[in-house]
């Protein structure tokens, strides 16, 4: 290819490229505990994401190729939160929202709203019976065809919601033997794959940690158990919270949607002050959205609320430092004026 046709990737290619490779361990261990379905969803997914893609290049005009492959990681997100017995065609339609939101907007680096939450939010909205009903893991699903054998269980999080504990043991929560989305499950790869983003500076600390801390903090200020009195001393029952704030992290999508949804570069501020409110803000959307709504994907929707506002923080965080600037440059000046 001559030098002039050369394509340049963006600047956020490396972080969905290394998205996508993520994803691979995850679906790893849903083919373990289910077959190659899993695999087979992913790929469909992926595949759609591609096409999509090559369909809609034209009305960005002549010549136009994409820069990163942000729609296939969106549709590989997609897939990795839905369970393994979910039909191939809302997987198709939950990809295709996806990218046709993204598209929207103007396409690369434009998007106000996460592709993948929307993506889910629709699907789940449009299907709960399919996405948000598990399998139990340890028997290999068909490929094709209906599944109709098979046991089906809602999601941790509704037992949450109802004011109970969960029975999984704590090495089945961490090795992914529970029922739960593909990729949500597996504690233990998802942290693993957590440090190597980490350590590929796409994880950024002044989201994550205020997210943490409001999806842990609130659960322990605010427990919702039918054993706990209506209103108790966070001292209180310490035992009791220690197993609510097990299943909150543990399960469901606290932590797949932690490091893997809520620090996409395009839909977070770039203040570092206004990162720092918007984990927290989402911190705190994705507690309610856990607790007052029939859904799993509580991170998801949660995103899609606060998506509204990084820009307004980036603006109010401009001109708060502006205004301290002016302020020491008034006082700094103010000491040459000073008379005699």
């Amino acid at each position: 290819m001559p030098n002039h046709m050369k394509i340049e990737h963006s600047e956020n290619y490396d972080y969905y490229r290394d998205l996508l490779w993520c994803a691979v361990p995850l679906a790893g261990m849903a083919w373990y505990y289910y077959g190659p379905r899993p695999v087979l969803l992913l790929l469909a997914g992926l595949l759609t994401a591609y096409l999509c893609d090559c369909a809609l290049a034209p009305l960005h005009g002549a010549g136009y190729h994409p820069h990163e492959p942000s729609s296939e990681c969106f549709a590989a997100l997609i897939v990795l939160m839905m369970p393994a017995t979910v039909p191939y065609a809302v997987v198709v339609a939950a990809v295709i929202a996806a990218v046709l939101v993204k598209e929207a907007f103007g396409g690369e680096g434009h998007y106000p709203f996460h592709p993948a939450a929307v993506g889910m939010a629709v699907a789940g909205i449009s299907w709960p019976g399919s996405v948000y009903s598990y399998p139990t893991p340890g028997s290999w699903l068909p490929v094709f065809g209906s599944i109709t054998d098979v046991t089906m269980n809602e999601g941790m999080n509704a037992t949450l919601r109802d004011g109970g504990l969960p029975s999984a043991s704590t090495m089945n929560l961490l090795t992914g033997n529970v029922p739960g989305g593909l990729g949500t499950s597996a504690i233990l790869v998802i942290v693993a794959c957590g440090l190597f983003l980490l350590v590929r500076g796409h994880v950024k600390t002044t989201v994550l940690v205020p997210f943490l801390i409001f999806c842990i903090g609130l659960p322990w200020l605010l427990p919702q158990l039918n054993e706990l009195p209506v209103f108790s001393w966070p001292w209180e029952f310490i035992r009791q919270r220690i197993y609510l704030e097990k299943y909150v992290i543990l399960s469901g999508t606290v932590l797949f949607g932690g490091l893997f949804l809520i620090c996409e570069p395009v839909t977070m501020p770039n203040r570092t002050s206004s990162r720092i409110l918007y984990g927290a803000a989402l911190g705190i959307a994705t507690h309610a959205f856990r607790v007052f709504s029939p859904y799993e994907s509580a991170v998801c929707f949660a995103l899609l609320i606060v998506s509204a506002i990084p820009e307004w923080l980036d603006l109010v965080s401009h001109r708060t430092e502006r205004i301290r600037f002016m302020r020491k440059e008034e006082r700094r000046l103010a000491q040459f004026t000073k008379p005699e």
